[in-house]
């Protein structure tokens, strides 16, 4: 199975005139308040939270284009399905730095979700979101680059490397995988696997 993890997805943007432009602190904050009563009035069922949620994403608040994206990917809300405005917020949410969006927004890279698939560009993103912490992520670009599917390289080393990473931080499918590569590999290989394995911090996942 080549296959990796599921994925998630955009809405054109509202034109906001120069002179109304908060600053970045401020709209920040704006996004987050937003946010909460948006989450607040969609946990109870009420569909007008859609448009709070829309503002705070217009703001630029990444958890809030996240979870449009997720709206319009699975027609919630009162949201028809839209795969093509589910990838746009998504990329919008991983560009602006969200580790969970860099990895929706990858699996729909690789699957091919409101696009085309993109093998190298969803590793890309996965990596992204690899570095930041994310263990899903970890493991699916191990899987990627052992598999070397979609126009990606295979490489078992930096493979081997992503899988000891994920099965540290507990992926029992991670461990599972480096048990089975371990006879596959070179001394060489491992070792340095290894030790660019001891090498990785990231920051803890807010």
């Amino acid at each position: 199975e080549a296959g990796l993890d599921a994925p998630i997805a955009a809405v054109a943007l509202d034109a906001t005139p120069t002179e109304a432009v908060p600053s970045p602190d401020a709209a920040a904050t704006e996004g987050a308040s937003l946010f909460a009563r948006a989450s607040l009035m969609l946990a109870n069922g009420d569909e007008a939270g859609v448009e709070p949620l829309t503002r705070a994403a217009n703001l630029g608040y990444a958890p809030a284009q996240l979870r449009l994206a997720m709206l319009y990917q699975e027609g919630q809300a009162g949201l028809a399905v839209d795969d093509a405005e589910a990838r746009a917020w998504a990329r919008r949410a991983a560009e602006g730095g969200d580790p969970k969006a860099m990895h929706h927004y990858a699996m729909q890279l690789y699957d091919g979700v409101g696009g085309a698939k993109s093998g190298p560009d969803a590793l890309t993103w996965l990596k992204k979101a690899a570095e930041a912490g994310r263990v899903d992520s970890q493991y699916n670009v191990a899987k990627m680059l052992e598999q070397g599917d979609q126009g990606v390289a295979a490489n078992r080393t930096e493979a081997f490397k992503w899988y000891m990473i994920a099965a540290r931080r507990g992926d029992q499918q991670a461990l599972a995988s480096v048990q089975r590569l371990t006879p596959a590999l070179s001394a060489v290989e491992r070792r340095k696997a290894r030790e660019a394995a001891d090498a990785f911090t990231a920051p803890p996942l807010a």
